[in-house]
């Protein structure tokens, strides 16, 4: 065997130990950015579930205000002798609508629409009537 083969043979185990230790420093660091990235994704995840999706309190309310609001309405056309909703002067919000924002899309003699919206501006609930 020759001199220079001999080396490279004995060289060849070094060698390869520092490929070895760098690359698995290398797939460390991979693997902390991958759990750093993943962790960044659920929380932003999460908040735009939160931003996404209203808080069930504030939607009961709405729901609450709106059923009440069409209440009032049917009954204000039933009782009235041309079967006609209200003028919105002449309409009374119900107590459950009283912290809500309720926005008039459609107000008539014959028909409705209006939505109950959150404090970001969703919608949390919408009823429409008349025809």
């Amino acid at each position: 065997m020759s001199v220079r083969l001999l080396l490279l043979l004995t060289l060849l185990p070094l060698l390869s130990a520092c490929q070895d230790t760098r690359a698995r420093a290398e797939n460390e660091a991979l693997t902390r950015r991958v759990a750093a990235l993943e962790t960044q994704v659920q929380a932003l995840k999460a908040a735009q579930v939160e931003v996404a999706a209203p808080d069930l309190e504030a939607q009961l309310s709405a729901q609450n205000c709106a059923n009440d609001l069409t209440r009032a309405l049917e009954t204000y056309r039933e009782n009235s002798i041309d079967g006609r909703y209200p003028a919105p002067a002449q309409l009374d919000l119900p107590e459950t609508c009283g912290s809500q924002r309720v926005n008039w899309l459609r107000l008539d003699a014959a028909h409705y629409t209006f939505t109950v919206t959150g404090d970001r501006g969703q919608e949390l609930a919408r009823q429409s009537g008349g025809g």
